[in-house]
Parts: structure tokens; C-alpha cells; sequence
């Protein structure tokens, strides 16, 4: 069961190419990015180990569960439902990205509106399946997924253009102070634990968290290689030139495989599947929190039927996102994406805080 709590952490680490946070990262590489990235990287291992620690007694139990035994129905009701709006908010901004994305490198004829259009269709019907079923399809969807990005993250390490000399002019900022919004991005790669909040639901009751010293080492394996890798490609100064910046630093790998020579398309590929992955992800803890706001919800893992309100729910989701491309363009969703970072990891400090400090009244289930 620990590679499920594994599956989560992988696909957040790796959506963090599409979420601009090493575009965020980039643009403060003489003013942070690399001290915000220490900054960031201790803050996330602590929160892991935290959140891993307090949900370890509360087997079977989700968030909205774990603050019902402690507060009153109507302060849930607020919290789970500002929860839903954050959590579904940063599935969408993902999925509004790589439709635009879809339009500059794919095919620049086609409509973006279509093009959301069909991704949330395929999203959001996988997110009102049950819970066991969305865990499913995150398991297969990264085993499909992972060993691609890994190679192609492999193959960009160990690419014979890599500068190593503007990496190490980059390194060579260290002591700038860290910011906000960097450190915010850095933390970003480490959030993947916070889907224990729904998912803690499908842990049995002798449940133990183990090897928890990977996900500090896997964080920041990928940290280094999203935030240096395309610095070493394009530059000191030309890498802030770029948004999509890991789409351009895939577009400059080259492999000799008969069809696939342009790792561009492979990359888009599979950020797609990972993309629809993730905003299924997102959305169904979104739709399993607004459920938690009535008194009479009792929640299920593996529901036979799937009840009229997930569709119901998931359709206002779809309805919204399409209203997000329409209102916004490139430069604000990068704008709002950036604020949206610094505000997610003050409301997971508050949660894990909250439910570690719970945690401690409540004698460990064995």
C-alpha cells in the first residue's frame, strides 16, 4: 500500500514541468531560486513527515472525517469546501495550460476551447468514479507515464549540450536571499502527500508509512534537474526568455528511434496522460470534499452505482474551467498560477499543523 502514497508524490513532482514552477524558479535564478530551493526542500520533508506521522492514526479516515471528530458541522463545512475550490483550482490551471500548450506546439490551427473541452470531458468523467477506482487509474497511468519522463529526464541530464558552466553561475547565487514565491514553487514538487487527505481513506487499519526518506531524495532530484537542466541548455540569460520552458528544452533533445526523433512530441504525449491524470485526481477530491459539507454524507471508497451528484458536481467543475480559458490568457494564468503557489502552501501549513497537533490527543491505532 506504501507505493500508492508513493504514486502521488511522483505525479505532483512531475506536473510541476506544466504548473510554471521552474518558470518561477528561472525568473529568480539571481535573486533566490537557489537558496528558495533549500528553503523549500526542508520545508516540504517536514511536512511530509508530519502529515505521514498524524494520518498514521487515523487509519481509513479522510480529512473531513479526521476534523468531524473534532469540530462542528458547519466549521467542516467551510473548511472542506474552501479545500475543494483550492484543490480543484489547481487541477485547472494545469489542464488550461496544456491546452494552450496543445495549440502553440501541436497544432497551432486548432481551437483551444475544443481542445479543453475534450480534455475535461475525459477528466471529469474519470473523476466521478469511486475513489479505490480513481487510485486505479493513477497507478496505471504512472506506470505507463513515469519510466518515459524519467528517461527523458535522464537523457537531458546526460545530453553532451548541457553548459555545465552556466549551471555552476547559477549555483554560485546561493547566498541570495530566498523569496516567497520561490520558495513556494520549490515546496510545490513535495505537495503530493496533502492527497492523503482523501486517499488516507483506502489505508487498512495496520497501516505503517515506510521508506519516508525517498520522498525527500526524489524531491530534490527532480528540483535540481527541472530548475538546472534547461539553464544548461539555453543559457544564464536566454533560458528566462521561454514560458513553456521545459516544452522548448524537450524540443532541443534529439533521439535516433526511427519515428520518434523529436523528444518534443514524446514529452507533450506523455504530460498528456499525466495531465488528465492529475486534473482527475484534483477534481475527485474536490467533489468528494463539497460532499462532505452535508451532515448526511457517508462516504464510500467503492460505491457500486455512481450517485447523480458527482456528475452534477464535476459538471459546475467543467463548466468553470472553460469559464477560466475564456476570462484569462498565457500571462495572467502565469500571474494567478504564482500567487495561487504562495497561497497553497499556507493552507497546507495550516492543515498539516492542525490534524498533527489532532493527531496527538489520539492514542495510535494498531
Amino acid at each position: 500500500m506504501n507505493r500508492y502514497v508513493f504514486y502521488n508524490f511522483i505525479m505532483v513532482s512531475f506536473i510541476n514541468l506544466l504548473l510554471f514552477v521552474p518558470h518561477i524558479l528561472i525568473e529568480a535564478r539571481f535573486s533566490g531560486a537557489v537558496s528558495s530551493m533549500i528553503v523549500g526542500t526542508v520545508i516540504g520533508t517536514i511536512l511530509v513527515y508530519m502529515y505521514t506521522s498524524a494520518m498514521a492514526r487515523y487509519p481509513g479516515k479522510g480529512l473531513p472525517e479526521i476534523l468531524k471528530l473534532h469540530f462542528p458541522q458547519w466549521l467542516v463545512a467551510i473548511c472542506m469546501f474552501c479545500s475543494a475550490i483550492m484543490w480543484w483550482f489547481g487541477t485547472t490551471i494545469v489542464v488550461v495550460a496544456y491546452a494552450i500548450l496543445i495549440n502553440r506546439f501541436f497544432n497551432p490551427d486548432a481551437n483551444s476551447i475544443i481542445i479543453l473541452t475534450m480534455l475535461i470531458l475525459a477528466c471529469g468523467y474519470a473523476a466521478t468514479r469511486s475513489t479505490l477506482s480513481v487510485m486505479f487509474v493513477i497507478e496505471i497511468g504512472l506506470i505507463v507515464n513515469a519510466p518515459v519522463i524519467i528517461f527523458i529526464l535522464f537523457k537531458a541530464v546526460r545530453s553532451t549540450q548541457l553548459n555545465f558552466d552556466a549551471i555552476r553561475v547559477v549555483a554560485n547565487y546561493v547566498t541570495a536571499m530566498p523569496t516567497l514565491s520561490a520558495v513556494a514553487a520549490a515546496s510545490f514538487i513535495f505537495t503530493g502527500y496533502i492527497n492523503l487527505s482523501l486517499f488516507n481513506r483506502l489505508l487498512p487499519p495496520n497501516f505503517r508509512f515506510k521508506f519516508r526518506w525517498i520522498y525527500p531524495v526524489f524531491g530534490i532530484t527532480i528540483m535540481l534537474i527541472t530548475f538546472f537542466v534547461p539553464i544548461g541548455f539555453h543559457g544564464t540569460e536566454a533560458v528566462n526568455q521561454y514560458t513553456y520552458i521545459w516544452s522548448v528544452t524537450a524540443d532541443s533533445l534529439i533521439m535516433q528511434y526511427g519515428f520518434i526523433e523529436r523528444v518534443l512530441f514524446l514529452f507533450l504525449i506523455v504530460f498528456l496522460n499525466l495531465t488528465l491524470v492529475y486534473t482527475m485526481c484534483g477534481w475527485h477530491q474536490a467533489m468528494e470534499f463539497i460532499k462532505c459539507c452535508f451532515r448526511n454524507y457517508k462516504p464510500e471508497i467503492d460505491s457500486p452505482k455512481t450517485p447523480v451528484a458527482n456528475y452534477v458536481i464535476i459538471g459546475i467543475f467543467a463548466s468553470l474551467t472553460m469559464l477560466y480559458l475564456l476570462l484569462t490568457n498565457e500571462k495572467m494564468n502565469m500571474f494567478i498560477t504564482s500567487y495561487w503557489l504562495v497561497v497553497r502552501m499556507f493552507v497546507e501549513f495550516v492543515i498539516v499543523l492542525t490534524v498533527f497537533l489532532l493527531s496527538r490527543r489520539r492514542p495510535k491505532t494498531t
